[in-house]
């Protein structure tokens, strides 16, 4: 019989699989487990990219220091605890713990990962990134409708008798949530994708909508406007639930359905049609992307989604309401320390290195934990200078990232088969444990086992005093009386008790009167003043020959910055559009935007909007990614990046512009 050890996936994705690892001399062997998963125990291409990591003759393994006669030198653990600890120290006593920049991201999944900010949170606090890259405004718009933000688990789909892809493509981003969609649409329910590109899920959905770029929420406003026309809102539910009605209603009536076609592209009749169908094929269920977030108005755009799901009564709802993303998981014991034992300086992550440069106490020393910003962060050219003008940088990592290679001092740290931790995600109910399969290769070592070691160098080892096995029976206490323990997990995943099939169903909003809010003529006015694009088609401009609106969707084998080996950078142009603009398939492209300039391959595609040029992030290739291209820009109301508020100019390249 074969022996398998239990692990799970901790990269940044809704499926969050099950891992069966089977251990051969030269690489790891995955498979799901088909207990949880049934016939659907497949794990995708970045999980097994994933393991193959482990053995990667390119992987990082030793501790590094930048010299600067010789370059990269192979120093010591011992020598490199002893650089680190000197830099905290020179920092502390020249600028206080806020002179430190703690940059961390969600690289890994793994709830121990938390123990880096644990970590600065004890030495006083430091300077650490607010809000988000990606999914912040819609955080934001849940705070804000909801209370917080909840959601049901993913077999809540299988309930629904509409289901609304609005800006997702579970194709690429939620493999795992495919085979529910077609049971669902083979009970009965519709699939409606809503998005400017024709996704892959586009191809299994009953109907694909192309609404132009950042326009979503004028287009749920223009529905709106058909519902409350219509008389075809659940008004009984409203009464009892809904709070801000008069205001959203004076909203609603300034987005008729031929003003939101002007603005959206999608036909007046088409927005009456999709307004009886929320009404009438409930319940409804809406699961919102983050595509649709990445601009000044991305907050504003979700909350007028929300409002959709909830005028027509189908929050709380089984198979119904807004499936994004929940904080559930805070029932679990926290490893952050009390918020009034530290007190930390924060930047928003769009607007980091603006905001940085001037700052005072100024940044000596940075950190970057589940992270790799020189890639991932907007405006690449300004996040360099910023990160080159700071005295000494660290980089914990499995590999040399472009952030890595320009730090001086490089950590190599364990992955997730190298070491125990409970992985948890916000958007599925499962806890699963991942256990050592085998151990650290070279001299990589755990986060937690690092930054024990330096804590007790620096004096706050009274906040480090469990092991990492100690740690997971203290976040898994509050659930001892539910049976899930460490030990339980060890035979499999367990469904997080507090976490419930369908979000709100009581009815019990964490606001301040128990009511779900709505989105306002004020608030919605002013976030479409955040978002170029949005003015852009709202003032029914038209674009010039080459001038496009430059989205820089995910790729598909790529998770953010990893699995980027081998790639290359493709710009994706309608072929009308590309015509238009000298281009034909295949040809080099130059594209510029405000902020820079690179060269890429044209392909063409009618599955792109007309007015959109796509180039799939992180477009890596030859050192340089598509973030050479973005701007430092955020919505305010949610801090997260408006990635996609940008215009780009499109031409042949030069004959060997090397761009």
């Amino acid at each position: 019989m074969t022996e398998y050890a239990r692990s799970a996936c901790p990269l940044n994705c809704p499926d969050s699989c099950d891992f069966l690892v089977r251990r051969l001399p030269d690489r790891l062997a995955l498979q799901g487990d088909p207990a949880l998963l049934g016939y659907d125990s497949f794990i995708c291409t970045k999980g097994h990219n994933y393991a193959a990591q482990t053995h990667d003759p390119r992987r990082l393994l030793y501790p590094y220091a930048r010299t600067r006669r010789r370059g990269w030198r192979r120093i010591t653990w011992a020598d490199a605890y002893e650089r680190l600890e000197e830099q905290v120290r020179a920092a502390l006593a020249a600028g206080g713990s806020q002179s430190i920049l703690h940059y961390y991201g969600t690289g890994y999944g793994g709830v121990l990962g938390a123990l880096d900010q644990r970590f600065f949170q004890a030495l006083g606090g430091a300077t650490v990134p607010r809000g988000s890259l990606c999914w912040a405004n819609g955080i934001r718009a849940q705070v804000r409708d909801f209370g917080e933000p909840r959601a049901g688990t993913p077999e809540d789909f299988r309930h629904a008798g509409l289901i609304i892809l609005w800006g997702r493509d579970p194709a690429v981003t939620h493999k795992h949530l495919v085979p529910i969609l077609l049971q669902a649409r083979k009970n009965g329910a519709r699939i409606i994708a809503i998005n400017p590109l024709r996704v892959r899920s586009a191809a299994f959905a009953d109907e694909f909508i192309r609404v132009n770029p950042g326009t979503d929420g004028a287009l749920a406003l223009g529905v709106a406007h058909c519902l409350l026309a219509e008389r075809r809102m659940d008004f009984a539910w409203a009464q009892k639930h809904l709070a801000g009605f008069g205001p959203y209603a004076a909203l609603v009536k300034d987005f008729p359905p031929e003003k939101a076609e002007r603005i959206t592209g999608v036909p007046a009749a088409r927005q009456r049609t999709l307004a009886v169908e929320l009404s009438a094929e409930r319940p409804a269920l809406i699961y919102i992307g983050y595509g649709m977030q990445r601009y000044g108005n991305g907050t504003n755009t979700v909350r007028a989604i929300d409002a959709l799901a909830a005028v027509t009564g189908n929050i709380g709802r089984r198979g119904g309401g807004i499936f994004y993303a929940h904080n559930y998981h805070s029932a679990l014991a926290p490893l952050l320390l009390p918020e009034e034992t530290y007190r930390e300086r924060t930047a928003p992550y769009a607007l980091m290195a603006e905001e940085l440069r001037r700052a005072e106490p100024p940044i000596r020393l940075a950190v970057v934990t589940r992270a790799n910003p020189l890639a991932a962060q907007p405006d690449s050219a300004a996040w360099s200078e910023f990160w080159r003008a700071i005295p000494y940088r660290v980089t914990l990592d499995t590999y040399f990232s472009a952030t890595a290679a320009a730090s001086d001092l490089v950590l190599p740290v364990a992955n997730v088969f190298e070491k125990e931790d409970l992985i948890v995600n916000s958007q599925n109910p499962w806890l699963r444990y991942a256990q050592p399969v085998l151990p650290p290769q070279g001299e990589a070592r755990p986060e937690a086992v690092i930054f024990t070691d330096l804590a007790e160098r620096l004096g706050v080892g009274d906040k480090f005093s469990h092991t990492a096995a100690d740690w997971l029976k203290y976040v898994l206490a509050p659930l001892q009386d539910a049976g899930i323990t460490p030990e339980s997990l060890q035979t499999g995943p367990a469904r997080a008790p507090y976490i419930p099939d369908t979000a709100w169903a009581e009815g019990d909003f964490a606001t301040e009167d128990g009511r779900a809010r709505l989105l306002s003529r004020e608030e919605f006015t002013a976030g479409e003043g955040f978002s170029p694009v949005a003015r852009f088609y709202a003032a029914e401009e038209r674009l010039p020959p080459g001038v496009f609106i430059l989205l820089t969707p995910h790729a598909d084998l790529c998770l953010n910055s990893q699995f980027t080996e081998g790639s290359r950078r493709v710009l994706y142009l309608h072929p009308a559009a590309a015509a238009a603009a000298g281009l034909s398939h295949g040809d080099r492209a130059r594209v510029r935007t405000e902020r820079g300039e690179l060269e890429a391959e044209t392909a063409l595609s009618e599955d792109i909007h007309p007015h959109v040029a796509v180039i799939p992030f992180p477009g890596w290739e030859k050192g340089r990614g598509v973030n050479e291209l973005t701007a430092a820009r955020m919505d305010p109301a949610g801090e997260s990046a408006a990635l996609y508020d940008l215009f780009c100019r499109v031409e042949p390249a030069a004959p060997n512009g090397g761009i």
